[in-house]
């Protein structure tokens, strides 16, 4: 019988052994499906900072206002800009051309920044997009596309101009243009960027490795000016470095005052003031018209139908009888003092501050013939040539 239950007891441990067997088996495949998931977490991180350590930010080469982009040479890491960087130019009344050329190595084709790059240029003051190209990864330069011919003003479309390839072996070379004229300035001065990219696939297709040039472009605010008693203004730091003049008579008798959509007129128009002519301050503007033009009224001042200018008319008949000087004035909206919002592009150069437009008028002395009333002038022609013929008869 103790043999038996001896027998009974081995058996018994027998039979345990498949349970042992299928516990160890599944805590087998739980660390191996564990280990799996991790390495494949592991495998991600690693792809997803592949992505992001695959962008480049290339310095280009600056030369007056062209710029080249050369990406074929942008091996080394003297090549590389600062995260933060981009390089720029300057147009002026004095250089109104800008240039823009991408090489590559011929294996892969650059696209530009913005997307559309054409009548399209990434304004730094406003919100980042990615979507159209102006937001630089791996970099704090971003802003929106929007369109050269809105950002600086101009009353005609402006385009960069793509150059025409030589042949198909210049599928990774690309040159655009840029030419203003001198009235596509601004009023005052703009900033904007441009650039282009090269983008190769890796041995993963997930994977990008991409590399950006930009080029930062600075327009410089045209020249105010006065032209047939018509006054543009402007306000950029060297816009008003010359006296602005201008003459009132009877034969020219009105002044338009154009402070286009970045400035407003000092005095406003229904003020009935002007500034004092001794003086550029265009704070210092509490004399009275009715002093130096005793029948003055505010309804002389009209405004355009469009736009932003005033024009001053005085009567023929309502010439002082002594010549008189007065001073007017624009001055740059609060608004456009700085186009750079919420530190967006703190790391671009800092735009001068705007200037005020002034210009000294000279109302002439009306002359006696001219001040008289349209009768009087008939008589005195009149008794004038009696006179003459008097004259003539007496000689004879």
């Amino acid at each position: 019988m103790a043999r038996k239950g001896s027998t009974q007891r081995r058996r018994g441990g027998f039979e345990t052994k498949p349970r042992e067997l299928i516990a160890f088996c599944m805590v087998g495949a739980l660390l191996l499906s564990s280990g799996q998931a991790v390495a494949r977490q592991l495998r991600e991180e690693n792809q997803d900072m592949s992505v992001e350590d695959s962008h480049q930010t290339i310095e280009p080469s600056i030369s007056g206002t062209r710029a080249s982009c050369n990406f074929a040479a942008a091996g080394g890491a003297g090549a590389l800009a600062a995260a933060n960087a981009s390089s720029s130019l300057t147009l002026s009344k004095e250089h109104l051309k800008a240039t823009l050329n991408c090489s590559g190595d011929g294996k892969n084709q650059i696209s530009t920044i913005p997307k559309d790059l054409g009548t399209k240029v990434c304004d730094p003051s406003k919100p980042g997009n990615e979507s159209d190209g102006c937001t630089i990864q791996k970099s704090k330069l971003s802003g929106e596309a929007v369109e050269l011919r809105s950002l600086l003003g101009a009353n005609r479309s402006i385009q960069w101009t793509q150059a025409d390839k030589v042949s198909r072996d210049e599928v990774s070379n690309t040159e655009w243009s840029l030419e203003l004229l001198e009235s596509d300035l601004p009023l005052t001065q703009k900033t904007f960027f441009v650039g282009c990219q090269k983008t190769t696939s890796a041995r993963s297709a997930s994977v990008k490795l991409a590399s950006t040039c930009t080029v930062t472009v600075n327009v410089e605010a045209r020249a105010s000016a006065a032209e047939g008693n018509v006054v543009t203004c402007a306000y950029g730091k060297d816009s008003n470095t010359t006296l602005l003049e201008v003459d009132m008579t009877t034969e020219n008798n009105t002044l338009t005052m154009d402070c286009g959509s970045e400035g407003t007129l000092s005095p406003e128009t229904t003020s009935a003031q002007y500034c004092d002519p001794q003086s550029t301050d265009l704070k210092n503007c509490t004399k009275k018209f009715v002093d130096i033009l005793p029948k003055f009224v505010t309804d002389w001042w009209t405004k355009a139908t469009s736009g932003n200018a005033s024009t001053l008319t005085i009567p023929t008949t309502d010439f002082p009888e002594s010549e008189q000087q007065f001073r007017l004035g624009c001055v740059p909206n609060a608004a456009s003092q700085s186009d750079r919002k919420d530190g967006r592009v703190n790391q671009q150069p800092q735009a001068s501050a705007p200037t005020s437009c002034s210009v000294l008028v000279t109302v002439k002395a009306s002359s006696s013939a001219s001040y008289a009333s349209p009768g009087l002038q008939v008589l005195i022609a009149v008794s004038g040539g009696a006179a003459v013929t008097g004259l003539v008869g007496a000689s004879l």
